[in-house]
């Protein structure tokens, strides 16, 4: 999946692996890892073969941002 972030965004992979590939290079994390994706950076996230299961955090809330976005 590729996507400008549209706020700042902590991932954490609670199962599976995750890798994330932007301009700064690839990370990759698996349980436990945690990834930080800040506010308009171009990501690609790819899970594993098997997928993965995360949690994200963002600020602001996402659904904030989207509604700011579409005013």
């Amino acid at each position: 999946m590729e996507e400008v972030i549209a706020v700042y965004d902590t991932m954490i992979v609670i199962a599976g692996e995750v890798s994330v590939t932007s301009n700064s290079g690839t990370v990759t994390a698996e349980p436990g890892g945690i990834v930080y994706m800040p506010e308009g950076e171009r990501v690609t996230i790819h899970a594993s073969n098997n997928g993965a299961l995360t949690a994200y955090v963002t600020y602001p809330h996402w659904e904030e941002a989207r509604a700011n976005a579409l005013r």
